[in-house]
């Protein structure tokens, strides 16, 4: 009889437990973005599409790769052919992270759903030369008080010397994830005697909250 309940508890104890870790891998059965990123600029894309029967699929340049992945609450392993891919998982920000070769990866879900209920943001379009890939516009383009912290601790380490060129920051654009995050904001940008022009200026604020200039793209007004 006792030999009897405790192979009953053992194996209630066994399927608590499996409950529970299905319970806690619910959430990775989606589709993923993982970004690829060398310092603070965005290498590469891929979409992963995890499976509840622990398996995935990552496209990459239109091919499918197949593998393995296990969840330990903390790690997520991505398994395929000879090579294993280890990520943390960070509750506060809701994404995965790693290396490889080099590269700082983040695997963020793709589809999330938004604070206010709302539908995901689009797609923004980049102009080409600069950051592309996971951007997504801002539903309210105007400058708040982070964006305007953010935008202007940039611009402290940015322009340095004599300034001889003045900006004015009039809209935000959007934002890209990438091992910290990237915004665009127009700006009225004006040199000492010349007329103003509009640019965009691409900003990276990592994830200690150190803000940076990226790049500054002039718009092209009129046709050719």
């Amino acid at each position: 009889m006792h030999k009897l309940i405790s192979l009953m508890l053992v194996l209630a104890l066994s399927l608590s437990l499996a409950s529970a870790l299905a319970e806690q891998d619910n959430f990775l059965i989606s589709d993923w973005t993982l970004l690829y990123t060398y310092e603070v600029n965005a290498i590469a894309e891929q979409t992963i599409f995890i499976y509840e029967d622990g398996t995935f699929d990552v496209m990459d340049e239109g091919q499918s790769m197949k593998g393995n992945w296990t969840f330990d609450g903390e790690t997520l392993t991505l398994t395929g052919g000879d090579e294993t891919l280890p990520l943390k998982w960070d509750e506060a920000a809701h994404r995965f992270t790693g290396e490889y070769n080099g590269m700082t990866l983040t695997m963020v879900m793709a589809i999330e759903p938004e604070d206010d209920g709302q539908p995901a943001e689009e797609t923004l379009g980049v102009p080409t030369g600069t950051l592309a890939g996971g951007w997504s516009v801002a539903e309210d383009p105007a400058i708040s008080d982070e964006i305007n912290q953010i935008f202007w601790q940039a611009m402290d380490s940015y322009q340095t010397g004599i300034i001889t060129v003045s900006y004015t920051p009039v809209a935000y654009l959007g934002r890209q994830v990438a091992a910290g995050t990237n915004y665009a904001v127009l700006c009225r940008s004006q040199e000492i005697n010349e007329s103003p022009i509009w640019v965009i200026i691409y900003l990276y604020q990592d994830l200690e909250g150190n803000a940076s200039v990226l790049n500054v793209t002039e718009l092209q007004l009129g046709i050719e």
